[in-house]
């Protein structure tokens, strides 16, 4: 055991040694290097996989050995390493593209749901993991030009794909308007109305707020106030739900209709009666909004709770029909 440590210990010498000497001839500090320096040196000393890993592994060795963020360790890194995970990732990613392009948008309940879930698969498709979604901060998300670019520590472009036209901005903004508008207009019904319209204000011009990428929505198409994001197994479901053609519809509930005669008969009552105008004071909206965020503070546990049982009943349902599948398939 002594002597793999050592060889070991001696390997990585001598990959640290080649990567100081590379950063000295390009007039660049080794300690601490880039993504970006790391991905230069990697392009401009081709190896095989494993010895390319290996270098990444005494890199990040040094690095943390010296209280410095690893540079190796960025999603994007990991996926360029890892060439036969980028072509799966390639695979699933036009496979997610296909199912964001085709969820609603607007007009419709469901809408609110299809743009959500068309970022998750985005970012799903991109390569991050289920966790990764979960953490993301919408200040992590930024736009240049036609492609979506995911900093922090993934430092992950997406471009749109010419041959499907597939628009990842437009997917982006379509959700992060929701998410901004719901932060400065915290209302349901206002939020259906404008997606029923697709006629959202213009709010480029106010200061952008971070929060949860992912974000949990009822079934009647409630967000959590304040924002809380996903976790990362509420992700991986919608996700597998989509993969397998078995998202929910989310049809909206129906609105009870008064009969004609009570409408006539409310009409005439207001009519004899004088016009009413309350006065209402300047705490009258503050406390209501006040109101809804301590419900939704007392009651956030319960849309889960039911969830997470439909997903099991959901799950049963599948594994019954994939037995019964292998049952009737010929031996």
């Amino acid at each position: 055991m002594a002597s793999r440590q050592g060889s070991a210990v001696r390997g990585y010498r001598y990959q640290w040694a080649l990567f100081a000497d590379w950063c000295a001839a390009a007039d660049t500090s080794p300690l601490p290097a880039s993504p970006v320096t790391l991905s230069e040196f990697l392009d401009e000393n081709p190896a095989g996989d494993a010895v390319q890993l290996r270098r990444v592994s005494a890199i990040n060795r040094a690095h943390l050995d010296a209280g410095h963020p690893a540079p190796g360790r960025a999603t994007s890194m990991r996926l360029a390493l890892d060439s036969a995970r980028s072509d799966r990732i390639i695979r699933r990613a036009a496979q997610y593209h296909a199912i964001a392009a085709a969820l609603p948008t607007e007009a419709s309940t469901a809408a609110l749901f299809g743009r959500r879930d068309a970022v998750l698969l985005l970012l799903a498709g991109a390569g991050l993991s289920y966790n990764a979604i979960a953490e993301l901060d919408r200040g992590d998300i930024g736009v240049d030009g036609d492609s979506v670019w995911i900093g922090g520590h993934h430092r992950i472009r997406i471009d749109p794909h010419e041959v499907t036209g597939f628009q990842p901005v437009e997917v982006w903004e379509r959700w992060n308007t929701v998410l901004q508008f719901s932060d400065r207009y915290p209302s349901t019904v206002l939020l259906a109305e404008h997606l029923q319209r697709n006629t959202f204000p213009d709010m480029t011009v106010l200061p952008s707020r971070g929060g949860p990428v992912a974000v949990p929505i009822d079934r009647w198409g409630h967000l959590p106030l304040p924002a809380a994001p996903m976790t990362a197994t509420e992700i991986g479901s919608v996700i597998a739900a989509h993969r397998t053609g078995l998202a929910p519809l989310h049809t909206p509930r129906r609105r009870i209709s008064s009969p004609l005669a009570d409408v006539e008969q409310v009409q005439t009552v207001v009519a004899d009666n004088a016009p009413v105008s309350p006065e209402l004071d300047d705490g009258y909206y503050r406390a209501g909004v006040d109101a809804r965020r301590r419900a939704h503070s007392a009651l956030a546990g319960v849309p889960g709770m039911v969830d997470d049982v439909e997903d099991r009943i959901e799950a049963l349902l599948q594994r019954t029909l994939d037995l019964l599948g292998d049952e009737a398939s010929p031996s």
